[in-house]
């Protein structure tokens, strides 16, 4: 019988695996001529800026006495990047929108992995492993 084993997220290694994975999706793009390696590369880019942007508003928001000028420079600067985005999609920039999906979807990718595979494994608690027991 499988059993799951709880893992700790590092959210430095998921933004670093981003940047792997997408630098080795841009990679294998231009070796194989599919997609826009150039595309892809910016998806990523633009989805670990806005991770790395959500994470320092994160961690402002929940430390005590924390600068409420910095949080909303913050929040500004991650609305400001969201709108760019929109606007030049609106219009109609060069980007291939598949590519472009593909290279914003290696984060979710970093996350999976890092969550199921990578990760720091919890050691399961005494009863933890008790009350399994006493349930089967």
């Amino acid at each position: 019988m499988s059993r799951l084993v709880q893992r700790v997220v590092d959210l430095s290694r998921v933004a670093r695996m981003t940047g792997y994975l997408t630098a080795v999706a841009a990679a294998g793009s231009t070796a194989l001529s599919i997609g826009s390696a150039r595309d892809i590369a910016l998806g990523g880019v633009f989805m670990t800026g806005n991770f790395l942007l959500i994470r320092m508003l994160v961690s402002r928001l929940i430390l005590p006495g924390a600068s409420k000028a910095m949080t909303l420079v913050l929040m500004l600067g991650k609305l400001s990047l969201f709108l760019l985005v929109l606007a030049g999609v609106g219009m109609q920039w060069d980007v291939e929108p598949m590519s472009f999906a593909f290279g914003a979807t290696l984060l979710l990718v970093a996350t999976v992995v890092e969550a199921t595979v990578t990760g720091t494994a919890i050691p399961p608690r005494d009863d933890d492993h008790a009350s399994a027991t006493r349930e089967n």
